[in-house]
């Protein structure tokens, strides 16, 4: 069972949008502008110096990419080209190098925008550029990705319809399974292009981005605290950014609460054991390529959720980009992503608390069910 928390009757998002922007926001002024004066300048430093090296950089790595590719080629015996499909290093440095200069856009793009709104003072205009800015970053990230690792992108299911607004569609609560932090632009890539506005459930550790700091701070996101901290506040602030959903909104979780690896699933296993509660420990075992999505702020959403269509994302192929051993490897290469969409509307979505902890973990397994029947599959 949830532990269940009410909300503060002080806090109403839908008729006090200043009441709102505080219970979005749980950090003050100058710790902000600390963190910014170190990550800001940073990511200026590190562009430039990175750009200027990179011809030098990538001919390095063309070179090990090429003794690499021979000592693979003698090893199994193959005769196929050393550099087929390959110069893994090549593709991440520039693709990092991408990164940079996309970050480093972005920033001063929206430190320009934010000077314009101080002489134009239109709030609306304002998020509509902040909106605008996020999605050209994440989808231009996402397309560099695909390029520089020769990625083909699948997307099974169907899509919400576009311009939500104009149709008046219910608004979404999108639970999106977590295998890396590529994942966290999809729903940008897959929904804010279609003119949905997206409220995100993020990990505080994000706010190092610089990116993710300044333009997530000014549209309606929640960055929470991981590892339990604070749980009751995140909770609130999580209640806050759903209680005004409307046409045209979507919310986005990560049920799972952090990204899978086989590990963390040891890890779970081994406390469910001790502690329970016994029908998170059975999903748990049950699935083998993700975590138990049953935690306290996802099942709050669809618990005191009235309006909003449920959209479950499940993908398998950008699993290799959960960490920079992975990617210097060469697993993401040439991989297939496949995203896999169900959308299920409000008038189908049960109202008992436990009917909808079942309804959860059943799709969850089906979406485990998913990802491990595509990494079964031979790669071509």
């Amino acid at each position: 069972m949830t532990a269940t928390v009410r909300s503060n009757p002080t806090v109403n998002p839908a008729a006090n949008p200043r009441a709102n922007e505080a219970a979005t926001s749980h950090e003050g002024f100058w710790r902000r502008l600390r963190r910014r004066l170190l990550t800001v300048p940073l990511v200026f430093a590190v562009t430039i110096l990175f750009v200027a090296a990179l011809p030098l950089l990538l001919l390095v790595a063309a070179l090990i990419d090429l003794l690499r590719g021979l000592l693979r080629g003698l090893l199994r015996g193959l005769l196929r080209g050393p550099l087929r499909g390959r110069l893994v290093l090549c593709r991440g440095l520039l693709f990092f190098a991408t990164f940079l200069l996309l970050e480093s856009a972005a920033i001063a793009g929206v430190t320009l925008l934010w000077f314009v709104h101080l002489i134009l003072r239109d709030e609306a205009f304002f998020v509509r550029a902040n909106r605008a800015a996020q999605t050209w970053w994440s989808t231009t990230l996402y397309r560099s990705g695909e390029y520089f690792f020769s990625l083909r992108t699948h997307i099974e299911g169907s899509l919400p319809p576009p311009d939500p607004e104009a149709l008046k569609v219910p608004p979404l609560l999108v639970f999106v399974r977590h295998a890396s932090t590529a994942d966290t632009v999809l729903p940008v890539v897959l929904l804010a292009t279609r003119g949905y506005r997206l409220r995100y459930v993020l990990k505080r550790e994000l706010l190092l981005d610089p990116c993710l700091d300044i333009v997530g701070q000014r549209l309606r996101n929640y960055f929470v605290a991981r590892g339990g901290k604070e749980t009751e506040q995140d909770l609130l602030g999580v209640d806050a950014l759903a209680a005004d959903l409307g046409s045209g909104d979507a919310l986005v979780i990560y049920p799972e609460g952090t990204r899978f690896t086989a590990a963390k699933r040891a890890r779970i296993l081994t406390r469910l054991r001790e502690q329970g509660p016994a029908d998170t420990l059975a999903l748990a075992d049950s699935l083998t390529q993700t975590l138990p999505p049953l935690q306290r702020g996802p099942l709050r959403l669809l618990e005191r959720n009235r309006t909003a269509d449920l959209l479950l994302i499940g993908h398998v192929g950008l699993d290799a980009a959960g960490s920079l051993g992975e990617l210097l490897q060469g697993e993401l290469v040439n991989q297939d992503v496949r995203i896999h969409i169900e959308r299920i509307p409000f008038a189908e979505l049960p109202q008992d608390p436990l009917a909808q902890r079942q309804l959860l973990a059943d799709k969850w397994r089906q979406i485990d069910a998913f990802i491990a029947h595509h990494k079964a599959r031979p790669k071509h």
